[in-house]
Formats: structure tokens, sequence, C-alpha cells
């Protein structure tokens, strides 16, 4: 009976949110790439498509698949359980982008998501049960993955135990060209309270979780790992001392011998005297996307990606 509840209500929260959008009224013509919008500069923007979000909802992930013609993003209602919040998406179709419409694959609950390099892979947090029959949620999240196909998105599977936990949260999932995929964990044996891992791919399966140390992870929260594909830069939020704000973006670029530089700030064009988080560069690498809390709650950014480049140290190829 317990369940049957948790279901309703869990139904009924989702429904709640997705109704926004069909009670409105007609979509606005929204066409060409990025939704329309004039790129950025060399100082971070906000990305807000006439229409495309509610003003009433904070906004988490989001992202680019098929050659920039899909856009996913969360969006939740101010007040309600962050857990349930909708993944929305959109297509570019005959020239012009779509309403939003909820996600196939959001009965799954993913709160937190990346776009894997090639544009097509979308991996994914849930606290779900893996058990497809209960909704119970999960004290620790797991990371998952989909992907879009030409006839739809591909069933949700879970990654293996030597990414996941049974006891502790694995969260925001990105991953290199050569498959080496980089996360957070709360697992024990850190140097705080998350920290930043990677698992590499050997031949097609993945190895042991590998702390990246003392150089990338804090005494604090690591959070929000977004890696390069060729994994020559990673990106971190984190909220050590000496920051901007709350939580800011920093940087590391990769030597030749694999190890990496100190973090480095993402300074005043990207960070804000609040929380910066979620990063990801978009597939075509032109644009550095990040949500940040500076104006309200969850709100998304960009910015040119050439402020990448112009952060490398010297001696940095």
């Amino acid at each position: 009976m317990k369940k049957r509840i948790f279901l309703l209500v869990t139904v009924c929260t989702l429904l709640s949110s997705i109704n926004v959008y069909s009670q409105e009224r007609s979509f606005p013509v929204l066409s060409g790439p990025y939704l329309g919008q004039d790129p950025p500069g060399m100082k971070a923007e906000l990305f807000d498509p006439p229409g495309l979000f509610n003003k009433n909802e904070g906004h988490g992930c989001s992202g680019f698949l098929n050659d920039g013609t899909v856009y996913l993003f969360t969006s939740m209602r101010r007040g309600t359980d962050w857990r349930l919040r909708p993944t929305y998406v959109t297509y570019l179709k005959d020239g012009r982008w779509t309403k939003p419409e909820i996600a196939p694959f959001s009965e799954y609950m993913p709160y937190n998501f990346t776009v894997g390099p090639g544009g097509q892979i979308l991996y994914f947090t849930t606290l779900k049960s893996p058990d497809k029959t209960t909704s119970r949620l999960l004290e620790q999240a797991n990371i998952w993955v989909t992907s879009l196909q030409e006839n739809g998105w591909t069933e949700p599977i879970m990654l293996g135990r030597s990414i996941n936990t049974n006891k502790y949260y694995e969260n925001y999932p990105a991953t290199a060209l050569n498959g080496t995929i980089y996360y957070m964990s709360s697992r024990v044996g850190g140097y705080g309270r998350s920290d930043v891992y990677r698992s590499r791919n050997q031949d097609g399966k993945y190895g042991p979780p590998e702390n990246l140390g003392p150089v990338i992870n804090t005494s604090g929260s690591d959070q929000d790992p977004w890696i390069a594909p060729d994994e020559s830069y990673l990106i971190v939020c984190q909220n050590k001392p000496g920051g901007l704000g709350k939580y800011d973006l920093y940087i590391s670029f990769m030597k030749e011998d694999g190890s990496w530089t100190e973090m480095i700030n993402m300074g005043p064009d990207v960070n804000s005297s609040e929380y910066e988080f979620r990063p990801y560069v978009t597939p075509d690498g032109k644009y550095l996307f990040f949500t940040s809390n500076r104006s309200e709650d969850g709100s998304i950014y960009w910015i040119d990606a050439r402020i990448i480049e112009s952060l490398k140290p010297d001696g940095i190829k």
C-alpha cells in the first residue's frame, strides 16, 4: 500500500510540472542553431530563448544532441522535491523548434545529465531503484545511460558496479572520446565531502574508480566534473576558500605526463558571488554552458568556449 501511495504522489508531482507547457497558448517560433539565440562573447550571458523556460521554475542541466538539433533541459517548480524534476526535450524539425515535451526516459527520474562527446549518448543520474517493479527512491544516486537513435531513445541501463555503489552518491557523469568516464562520488576514502573520480574504459568495460587526487580534489565539495573530449582539460564546481562566490567553476589542464595543473578559477566573466554549477561544452566545441543562481534559482548561461584557451597556463599545449 505504501508503495502505491508513493507512486501516486510521484506521478502527480511529475504531472503538475509537465502540464505547465500544455496549458500555454502557442509556442513561439524559434528557429536556427541554439534555438535562434545570438552567440555570446567572452563574458557569460543568460541563455533564455523566448517562451522556452517557465519563469516560475529553476533549471539545472541542459544539453544539445544530434548535431545541435535536439535540446534537453531539466526544470523544477520552486518549492517542490528536487528529486522529481522532469527532463524536457525540444527538436529542430523543418527549421523550427518544437514545443518542449517530457522526455521519454523521465520515468527514470533523471535529475542530472550530460551529453557524450559524439552528441548521441546521454548519461544521467537517478535515485530511482534499479528494480523496475518499484518507484522507491534510494538514499544514494547511480549513473545510467541511454542513447538517441533514428527510431527514438533506447531503454536506459545502469552502469556497472565498478562505478556505481550501493551506498554512496555517484553523480554528474561526463565522458571522453576514449570512453573514460569522470564523475563525482561521496564514497569513503576521499579528500572531502565529495570528490572527482574517473573510470577508464578497458576493452568495453569500466575499470576501477580512480580518485584524481589532491591537485583536483579539496576538503570541501568537488562537484559536476566536465571533461574535454580529448581529456585536455577538466572543469569542476568547487567551494574552496578564495573563490568569487558560494561555488565557482574551476579548470585544470592535463600536462604531457598525464598529471593535472593546479585548479584555476575561471574568473568573473564566468563566476559570480552566487553558485555556478552543471558545466558542459557543446559537442561542436563552441560554447561553455553552465547553470547559475546569480539572478534566480537555476538559470542557464553560456559563454564563448575560447574562454578556456585564455586560461591555459604557459607551457601547456
